[in-house]
């Protein structure tokens, strides 16, 4: 079992979250067997890939670590989506911003999903307020919503902070989708309450795959409040 990790490793994770979900990406060594990784100085069967929020960190550890190697970016969904799921299914933890120093943090990889899609909640919610505007996308027939992941019987609104993450997601059943921008107060007075009283959810700067963070209408607004409150 991996020990509980300590206060200069939860340090260090925590900035890696923040990094990562503020430019969007993170760094990965890729070589002739996969995604570099080390054996966990915990348990020695056990393996960890390294993840770094730098490009220079990633390709310093770049020829130590596997043959033919190269520096891959990953977009923070593709992360979300498919490399943390795919870690967890091979058993694997995650090294954030991993140097061979004492202090390595090993974080198991569906609870960096979720440290990652918290952090992408407060973000948005910081973005929303800096620009007083929410972006949500629409169709003939209004905004678009998803089925919960909870619920197949709950309706679910996505929403992003800028127009450029709203636009990223029109393709497949939202091809002809358009991205609408609400400015805040609105968003807090009007369309917060109707979800509300719909009985649906709302999924803040949502990103693809699964553990999709929803949220009661109220539990948003009041992260909002009082600033949005105002016009």
């Amino acid at each position: 079992m991996q020990p509980a990790i300590r206060i200069p490793e939860i340090a260090q994770r925590d900035r890696f979250v923040k990094r990562a979900v503020s430019q969007k990406h993170v760094f990965a060594v890729a070589g002739e067997d996969g995604l570099a990784r080390v054996s966990s100085p915990h348990d020695p069967n056990r393996e960890v890939t390294l993840l770094w929020t730098t490009e220079a960190e990633a390709a310093r550890w770049a020829d130590v670590l596997t043959v033919n190697p190269r520096v891959k970016q990953i977009g923070i969904s593709g992360l979300i989506a498919d490399v943390l799921p795919k870690l967890y299914t091979l058993e694997r933890s995650v090294g954030v911003d991993w140097s061979a120093e004492p202090v390595e943090p090993e974080v198991e990889p569906m609870d960096l999903v979720q440290r990652l899609r918290q952090e992408g909640i407060d973000a948005f919610v910081q973005r929303s307020r800096l620009r007083r505007a929410v972006w949500m996308l629409e169709d003939i027939n209004g905004p678009a919503l998803l089925v919960s992941q909870k619920n197949q019987n709950q309706l679910v609104l996505p929403c992003w902070a800028t127009r450029p993450e709203a636009e990223a997601r029109i393709q497949g059943p939202w091809s002809d989708a358009v991205a609408v921008e609400v400015p805040l107060p609105n968003f807090v007075k009007l369309t917060l309450p109707w979800l509300e009283e719909q009985g649906w959810l709302v999924a803040a700067g949502h990103a693809e795959g699964a553990g999709t963070i929803e949220l009661q209408p109220a539990d948003l607004s009041r992260r909002f409040a009082p600033e949005a409150a105002t016009a």
